[in-house]
């Protein structure tokens, strides 16, 4: 009996230190997102380059023109850029009714197709998250100096108010720091909500732009990885993202059997960063 009685009690210490270890790392892990979040401008360490995207494709007639051509009959809308800007909720009003937009029309077609429906008052909650950040590509008013030297649109020195009342959005991602619970073990992650460009805007390199700045945002924050969630049926995405080496996550429904992974309509799909070794796990 005394034997039995130790064994028990030493089986007892080991659960509780494990218990305890797990709440160690939960917070450890927690504390990683806490940090994330209450980081105002994680881009400001960036080279002003790395913040700006183009407005607009090369003009044909400018392809292959000598450096000694005047200046003045070069096609300048080409060199133009917009600015792209880290946001928290709440967004500018004008932003957010923007990005709204810019989501149903991208969007509204598939997600009324689809099992979710289409229910913009939902979405707008999501936007309106207090744990939502935001990449958003902006156009603003030119003002007179014509931009900086990284050719990016800012807004004029003389406008009233607000400066985002007379700002276009391009394009946005919507993305939160959170902990990965489906994971195994627990990890530190970025998930992207949302990447959405104007149709006028695509093709030019600003959704790559976009994930780009939320991948090295989120390695130097030390999340585990990124993940997000695309529409089977969108074949354009899925091909964008398995381009950037993003892969379906081991939570995805297609990972598993039954009547639910088979008829579901989306896949998670994540990309690791740093080689897996960053961050804690739980």
């Amino acid at each position: 009996m005394a034997k039995s009685k130790k064994k028990q009690q030493s089986s007892s210490k080991k659960s509780s230190s494990k218990r305890a270890a797990k709440k160690d790392l939960q917070k450890q892990l927690q504390a990683i997102v806490a940090e994330a979040n209450a980081q105002e401008n994680p881009l400001q360490a960036l080279p002003p380059a790395f913040l700006s995207a183009p407005l607009s494709p090369p003009s044909p007639s400018s392809v292959g023109r000598s450096n000694d051509d005047d200046d003045d009959d070069r096609d300048k809308s080409s060199s133009r850029a917009a600015a792209i800007r880290h946001l928290s909720s709440p967004l500018p009003p004008n932003v957010l009714k923007q990005c709204l937009e810019l989501f149903e029309a991208n969007m509204g077609e598939m997600y009324r197709s689809s099992s979710w429906g289409l229910d913009m008052e939902e979405k707008e909650r999501e936007l309106r998250h207090a744990g939502a950040r935001f990449l958003v590509a902006l156009a603003f008013e030119r003002d007179d100096s014509g931009g900086d030297e990284d050719g990016a649109e800012h807004p004029r020195s003389d406008s009233a108010g607000d400066e985002y009342d007379a700002c276009a959005v391009l394009g946005f991602a919507h993305f939160r720091h959170e902990v990965d619970e489906d994971a195994t073990p627990r990890v530190p992650v970025t998930y992207v909500y949302e990447l959405q460009v104007r149709p006028s805007h695509q093709k030019l390199g600003l959704g790559k732009r976009l994930m780009t700045l939320i991948e090295l945002m989120a390695l130097r924050m030390g999340m585990r990885k990124v993940m997000l969630t695309v529409f089977r049926a969108n074949d354009a995405a899925m091909k964008f993202y398995e381009k950037r080496k993003y892969q379906v996550d081991e939570c995805s429904p297609s990972n598993f059997d039954g009547e639910e992974s088979e008829n579901c309509e989306y896949e998670i799909m994540s990309k690791p960063l740093g080689g897996g070794s960053s961050g804690p796990v739980a």
